[in-house]
C-alpha cells in the first residue's frame, strides 16, 4: 500500500484484509515489531526461499520490499511484522529520503533511485528495477552486496549485451524459464526480457507480441481522491463561496532553511465531487520561493471541496533534506451571485519536525 505507507495482507479464507507491518509514517524506519516499522511508499514486494535459523531451528521466512522513496531495500519478517534494511537508504536517521543516487556496493554503501520491482529468482538471488537509473540490478541476500545486472545509466530503448542496453524506467519483473527475466519497460511500453544463459554474457532482447490488438483508448477516468497519510498536516481554509478565482499557494521556512532544488516541491489538487467545478492546474512545483498559483471556476449553486495536496522538500545548508506532507482543504459553498471572485490565500509557516 505505497499511499498508506504500509505493508497489508489479505486472508483468502475469511476475506480480512488488515495491515501487516508499518505505522503509516512516511519514513525509513526499522522495528522489531509492524509498530516500531515504518516504510515510505513501498511497491514491489517478493516472498524469500524459506531458510532454517540454525540458532533458533525456526524454519523463517522474509518479504522483501523495494521501498521506493527511501531508495532501499527492506526485508520484512512474516512472523513479527519487523523490518530490517538489506541495501540502500540511510540507514540512521529514519527522515531522510534524499539518501538515493546509482551506485554498486554493499548494504547501505550501495544506492538506487525510487526502485520499483524487486523479485526474488529461484536462483536465491534478489533482482531491482531501479527505475530512475534506468537499471535492472542485483542483490545478494546473504552478502548484502549489490550490482548492476542490465542498462547504462540513461534512458533509452537498445538491446544487446545487457550493461550496454539502455531502459526507460523499468518498474513490473517477473521470471519466466530457462534463465529469463521478463520486465516492463514502462516509458518504452514495451516488455523486455534479459536472457541470463546467453552464451557470452546476459542480453537484453524486446519480447514481440504476436496477434495482440492494442486497446482501445479509454475514456477519461475520474480522478480519485487520495487519502492523505497519516504524517500529513490538513490546514482547513475558510468557506468562499465566489464562482471563480485564485488559490494562491504560499510556503514559507525558517531564515537557515531553503526550498531543496534537486527535489522540487510538488502540489496536486483533488476535488469532490469533481462535476461543476475546474481547477486549473491539477498539478505541478512550487517556485524556489515556495509559491504557486492556481485557478478556480464553479457553477454557481455548486458545493464542493478543493484540497490542495503538497509534499514540501527542503534543507538546512551542509545538513540532511527533510520533507512534510501539507493538504490544504478549501470549502467551496454555494453562491446566489454569478460573478463574485475571490483571491484565497493558502499559506503556511513550515517549521522542522523537532524544531522548538
Amino acid at each position: 500500500m505505497a499511499g498508506q505507507h504500509q505493508i497489508w495482507q489479505h486472508d483468502i479464507v475469511d476475506g480480512v484484509t488488515r495491515a501487516f507491518s508499518g505505522d503509516g509514517y512516511e519514513r525509513n524506519l526499522n522495528g522489531q515489531s509492524s509498530t516500531s516499522t515504518s516504510f515510505a511508499q513501498p511497491s514491489g514486494i517478493s516472498l524469500s526461499p524459506e531458510v532454517t535459523n540454525h540458532s533458533s531451528s525456526l524454519d523463517m521466512q522474509e518479504l522483501y520490499v523495494a521501498d521506493s522513496e527511501s531508495s532501499s531495500i527492506r526485508a520484512v519478517n512474516l512472523k513479527t511484522g519487523g523490518a530490517r534494511l538489506l541495501a540502500g537508504g540511510d540507514p540512521f536517521f529514519a527522515d531522510n529520503l534524499f539518501q538515493f543516487g546509482d551506485r554498486d556496493g554493499i548494504g547501505t554503501a550501495a544506492q538506487f533511485q525510487h526502485p520499483l520491482g524487486v523479485l526474488c529468482g529461484s536462483d536465491g538471488l534478489v533482482y531491482i528495477t531501479d527505475s530512475y537509473n534506468h537499471k535492472i540490478k542485483v542483490l545478494d541476500p546473504v552478502t548484502r552486496k549489490v550490482s548492476t545486472l542490465a542498462g547504462r545509466g540513461i534512458a533509452g530503448f537498445k538491446d544487446g549485451v545487457a550493461q550496454s542496453a539502455e531502459l526507460s524506467e523499468p518498474a513490473g519483473i517477473t521470471e519466466g524459464g530457462k534463465g529469463k527475466l521478463f520486465v516492463a519497460d514502462t516509458n518504452n511500453n514495451v516488455i523486455r526480457f534479459i536472457d541470463l544463459k546467453a552464451k557470452l554474457g546476459p542480453v537484453i532482447r524486446t519480447l514481440e507480441l504476436k496477434g495482440v490488438q492494442a486497446p482501445a483508448q479509454p475514456k477519461t477516468p475520474k480522478r480519485l481522491r487520495k487519502r492523505p497519510s497519516i504524517d500529513t498536516q490538513i490546514i482547513r481554509i475558510e468557506p468562499t463561496s465566489a464562482t471563480r478565482g485564485d488559490l494562491r499557494l504560499e510556503i514559507s521556512l525558517p531564515s537557515e532553511y531553503h526550498f531543496t532544488k534537486e527535489a522540487p516541491s510538488k502540489f496536486e489538487a483533488d476535488i469532490e465531487p469533481t462535476d461543476g467545478v475546474l481547477v486549473e492546474p491539477m498539478d505541478g512545483t512550487l517556485n524556489s520561493e515556495g509559491s504557486a498559483l492556481l485557478h478556480f471556476t464553479k457553477s454557481a449553486q455548486i458545493s464542493a471541496t478543493v484540497r490542495v495536496n503538497c509534499k514540501i522538500y527542503y534543507c538546512k545548508e551542509d545538513e540532511v533534506c527533510l520533507y512534510q506532507n501539507l493538504a490544504f482543504e478549501v470549502p467551496l459553498s454555494p453562491d446566489s451571485l454569478s460573478s463574485s471572485t475571490a483571491d484565497v490565500p493558502l499559506s503556511y509557516n513550515l517549521q522542522p519536525k523537532g524544531r522548538v
